[in-house]
């Protein structure tokens, strides 16, 4: 008999000189058929030195399929900061013998609702939410299942793990560091700012808590960004840059007394200064420009854009620790529920996109 990479009822049939078929009804327990217990006790004793294991049904592998599978829920793989984000995650998984899935969401609800009712019926090692979702219930609810982490701003509500930023933190940063530098009439664009957009919410009010901690008026401070339904017209793949270009145009034809720009993120950050350089001015000589994020573009020297950095690779790692954490302790019978949070604190990348105010 050839060497098989997985025993079959075949195998332990010839090793015995039986019927297949008697192998196959002994080993599957069928009701309403009888063996002597010398046969039932020398098929079962057989099987298990020979290593056979029954095979699952149908029903049970779609079950298991994604059981050794991250998957990530991102609003967009466009954007450096997320893609970093996903490849530290993918990268540290493997150390655990985990694969890993990304879903891109667009940020719609509808998109997250057929997302997580397919995973609620799957088994998986664990889900990583990179934006707070809309339907923070459903994610809870996924969490008492597989470990869910969130990484960024974490929503109040969610009863779940999570690697945090607080982003207000950065937004008074950059605004600190502009004022320092003599800054005191400062653009702010952004993409739509709603409330569920928490990061986005928390980034200005830091920005404006700069602005309170060195008394400047707030009205000093420009806010521009777009209505949604504008916002939807983008490309999905350069819609932030789009934006930050067209908000910075628009400012310029309206006269703007800012002396420095700050995009909410590096994408838009990038829009800005494509701009600036299209309108003729020099930066940093005309216009300072700041963003948030420091994906890898940013520190191109044809760039050399002033950001926040918070971690992304850390970030990443970290999820994944949690995941493999959370697994373990399930394996091992723990039943012991507590929630996890974890802060990084972000940290301040000056480069040439930034300068003195000079009058």
């Amino acid at each position: 008999m050839g060497k098989r990479n997985k025993v079959t009822t075949r195998d332990i049939a010839e090793e015995l000189g039986i019927s297949q078929s008697t192998v196959s009804m002994i080993l599957s327990g069928r009701p309403g058929v009888s063996f002597t217990p010398e046969t039932v006790k020398k098929v079962k004793e057989t099987a298990a030195a020979m290593g056979y294991s029954k095979p699952m049904a149908a029903e049970k592998i779609k079950e298991r399929a994604l059981e050794h599978t991250i998957i990530i829920l991102c609003p967009m793989i466009t954007n450096g900061y997320y893609s970093m984000m996903i490849h530290s995650i993918t990268e540290y998984a493997r150390n655990y013998g985990y694969t890993v899935l990304t879903a891109s969401t667009d940020r719609d609800a509808a998109n997250e609702d057929i997302y997580l009712e397919l995973l609620n019926q799957t088994r998986l090692a664990g889900l990583v939410s990179l934006y707070p979702l809309n339907r923070i219930q459903k994610l809870d609810a996924l969490s008492k299942i597989v470990p869910v982490i969130s990484v960024g701003d974490k929503p109040p509500s969610c009863r779940f793990d999570s690697v945090e930023l607080d982003s207000k933190k950065p937004g008074c940063m950059i605004g600190e560091y502009l004022i320092s530098l003599g800054h005191t009439r400062i653009t702010y664009i952004s993409t739509p700012i709603r409330s569920k957009e928490i990061s986005r919410i928390n980034r200005l009010e830091g920005v404006k808590n700069s602005f309170r901690n060195y008394g400047i008026p707030e009205d000093q401070l420009e806010v521009r960004y777009p209505r949604q339904s504008l916002f939807d017209q983008y490309s999905r793949e350069n819609a932030e840059y789009q934006n930050g270009y067209d908000q910075t145009i628009r400012a310029l034809e309206e006269g703007t007394n800012s002396t420095a720009f700050i995009g909410n993120n590096d994408m838009v950050a990038f829009g800005i200064m494509a701009a600036l350089s299209d309108r003729g001015y020099r930066i940093p000589k005309d216009y300072s420009v700041c963003g948030f994020d420091n994906i890898s573009l940013s520190a191109m020297p044809q760039i050399s854009l002033t950001t926040i950095d918070h971690a992304a690779m850390q970030k990443g790692k970290e999820a994944v620790n949690m995941i493999y954490r959370k697994n373990q302790q399930k394996k091992q019978g723990s039943e012991r529920s507590y929630v996890v949070r974890l802060e990084y604190e972000p940290q301040l990348i000056v480069r040439k996109s930034t300068g003195k105010f000079k009058e």
